[in-house]
């Protein structure tokens, strides 16, 4: 059997001084599966996001992506199966700010051999592959070389997208990522990211407070409901 994209069972994490903000028995996302995931504003979200990204270490239970456990004393694990096998849209985008669009769409292919290769094993370049996501996600010629810092913030979190999706990750964790695009852009968006997704087999975790996306995947899950820290309070 194919081991699911995420795998939670026993997580438990609290911020210094906070009451806990994740108490979740068991949670999982299939692979290949799209997975809308909603709550209010403070539920844990991002929270619960940054666990499985390997970004924050787990405290308390197992959280596995793509078969690898996400180990809390192993950062320097958890950041390479994030390099070579997620892609993550963050909040605040995390792009550098010196480096143009399609620069900062190559990174995670001088991070990671593992991405290079699957790129060359589907008979793609890079930066060919880097302006072709980019203009599916309407960034014109002009825009491809300015720097991230000269883009607006509807084009800094296009280049974000395009950045999580090259290379043909396992596994896409998108938070908030139509926050700052216009319907028309946001359609094209959520059109591109389908398509990358299940082109790579790839399958995606998608926070959003606009629920009116949930129709576009297969399942919507409500952190509420199988969060007990948020339960309980």
């Amino acid at each position: 059997m194919t081991s699911p994209a995420v795998s939670i069972t026993s997580l438990n994490h609290a911020w210094p001084g906070a009451e806990p903000t994740l108490d979740i028995e068991r949670f999982e996302v299939g692979a290949g599966e799209s997975v809308f995931l909603v709550g209010p504003s403070g539920s844990g979200k991002s929270t619960l996001l940054g666990l499985i990204a390997g970004v924050t270490p787990v405290q308390s239970g197992r959280i596995e992506v793509l078969g690898e456990p996400m180990l809390a004393g192993k950062s320097q694990k958890r950041d390479a199966i994030r390099a070579s096998r997620l892609g993550v849209i963050f909040q605040m985008f995390n792009l550098v700010p010196f480096l143009s669009a399609v620069e900062n769409v190559l990174l995670p292919l001088q991070f990671s051999p593992e991405r290079r290769q699957r790129l060359e094993a589907m008979g793609k370049d890079g930066p060919a592959e880097a302006r072709r996501l980019l203009h599916e996600l309407r960034l014109d010629d002009a825009s491809l070389t300015k720097k991230a810092t000269d883009l607006s913030v509807g084009q800094q979190q296009r280049v974000a997208a395009a950045r999580a999706l090259i290379g043909g990750p396992g596994l896409v964790i998108a938070d908030e990522p139509t926050s700052a695009l216009d319907r028309s852009a946001r359609d094209s968006f959520i059109t591109l990211l389908m398509q990358e997704c299940s082109a790579s087999g790839a399958a995606l975790l998608f926070v959003s407070h606009d629920e009116a996306l949930a129709a576009h995947f297969d399942r919507k899950v409500d952190l509420g409901e199988i969060n007990r820290a948020r339960v309980a309070a």
